[in-house]
């Protein structure tokens, strides 16, 4: 008997199973490279485009930082180009003063900037710097910087005030001291603080034994327990008593110096002319050299910190000026090497000749410590920055008188006297009518 059987099922070609598979992870591995070789070439425009902005914006900011520059060094006309700086402060014009120029393939190949300066009124303006780029495509970026600058208004010079601060933050603190005020006041941008069982005699005037001065803060006046202010007023936020024009006073701006424009009567320029600069560390050989220093330049300048140490005896017949801080009697040595010690308490004298400025001015802070033993000035003493003094002298005299943007003081009630002289003080600031630093007041930027 014969069996009939289904005849056998085919099977699938196992070739085709492959290539299906094949063409699948071919076609997945060709759209992944697809998007690799996109996002690639989308970064590299990315980064690109982001290179060119950025190189034309700061080629913008060149601009803007060039003009900033020709307004307060280029004094003189040169290259075609206005005397900006006298320009933008000079009447009758400078309030509608107006100018230009271009830098053409400067920085770069391709790369050029015109700036543009349109003043609203005398020492204030705005700059618009445009830059562009052209690319290696001959297609060209561009981007634009505006800002706002100005100019202060140097106040006229401080009547009446001995001892001034002025900042908005900024306050006179007097403690463990005894301090005497003569022919003028004492007046704070902020507050006055009185304690640790301090006297403090305004105008105290030991010839008619009365009290003519004032004690003046736009804040607050504030003494401590055991703390005595002897003034004919004192006028402020929390207090108003005696004669006082106002509760609290105007606030009164920091009067500026040049220090080191290029203007010719900066205290930098004319001590150039004189031959009178020192580097800190020649001003430094020319102390350790002579413990009892005396300069009689008109006017010595230092570009950086001065630190008066080590017994050193110096007598300034003019004004010693600085770049930057000045300590005085911090170190009761100075050691130069373990075979080079000079040891000892400080000593500064600073004399006035009629006519010309004195005194001790810095760009930075001036700091008294306990190797002080004298100090006495006729002349101004100002830092632009902070005065402190933490020590115990065996004289401290200023005639003329002390601006600083905070003061603080703790003398362990050794007698400090202060007489104001508006004329010495006025020759030390000079009388320029702006501030020597040009000041940003707004900045923005366009594509």
């Amino acid at each position: 008997m014969i069996k009939n059987y289904p005849p056998p099922e085919k099977k699938p070609e196992p070739l085709n199973f492959i290539s299906l598979v094949a063409l699948i992870a071919l076609s997945l591995l060709l759209f992944l490279g697809i998007y690799f070789v996109t996002f690639v070439i989308t970064e590299s425009k990315m980064s690109k485009s982001y290179s060119v902005a950025a190189k034309t914006y700061y080629l913008a900011e060149a601009g803007i930082n060039e003009a900033i520059w020709k307004l307060q060094n280029d004094d003189t006309t040169t290259d075609g180009d206005e005397a900006w700086e006298n320009k933008f402060i000079t009447e009758p014009d400078c309030d509608t003063w107006q100018a230009s120029f271009e830098r053409i393939d400067v920085l770069c190949s391709g790369c050029s900037y015109n700036v543009t300066i349109q003043n609203s009124s005398c020492a204030r303006g705005e700059i618009v710097s445009t830059a562009k780029v052209v690319l290696a495509s001959g297609k060209t970026t561009q981007r634009v910087v505006k800002t706002k600058v100005f100019k202060a208004v140097n106040p006229s010079p401080i009547k009446d005030s001995a001892v001034l601060t002025s900042g908005p933050s900024e306050v006179i603190t007097l403690q463990a001291s005894l301090i005497n005020i003569f022919n003028g006041n004492l007046f704070s941008n902020n507050n006055i603080l009185i304690r640790w069982l301090s006297t403090v005699n305004v105008n105290d005037n030991p010839a008619t034994g009365t009290l003519e001065g004032k004690a003046l803060a736009v804040n607050n006046i504030n003494r401590s327990s055991g703390s005595v202010l002897n003034a004919t007023a004192q006028c402020a936020k929390n207090i108003c008593q005696g004669s006082c024009e106002k509760c609290p006073p105007d606030a009164i701006s920091m009067p500026m110096i040049d220090f080191d424009s290029a203007d010719p009567n900066s205290y930098k320029s004319r001590a150039q002319a004189a031959g009178t600069v020192y580097t800190s560390s020649q001003f430094d050989d020319l102390l350790w050299a002579n413990p009892g220093l005396t300069l009689d330049n008109e006017i010595t300048y230092v570009t950086g910190p001065i630190e008066l140490k080590g017994g050193q005896n110096l007598t300034v017949n003019g004004v010693l000026v600085s770049d930057g801080s000045i300590k005085i009697g911090q170190n009761f040595c100075w050691v130069k090497s373990i075979f080079l010690v000079r040891c000892g308490n400080v000593k500064l004298t600073i004399n006035h000749t009629v006519g010309k400025p004195a005194g001790l001015l810095t760009k930075g802070s001036i700091d008294v410590g306990l190797a002080t033993r004298r100090i006495d000035i006729v002349g101004l003493l100002y830092a632009n920055d902070k005065f402190e003094l933490i020590s115990l002298p065996e004289s401290f005299n200023i005639t003329g008188g002390m601006i600083a943007r905070k003061i603080t003081i703790t003398s362990v009630w050794q007698g400090l006297n202060i007489t104001y002289d508006e004329a010495i003080v006025n020759e030390a600031i000079g009388s320029p009518s702006f501030s020597p630093v040009v000041t940003i007041e707004h900045w923005e930027e366009t594509y």
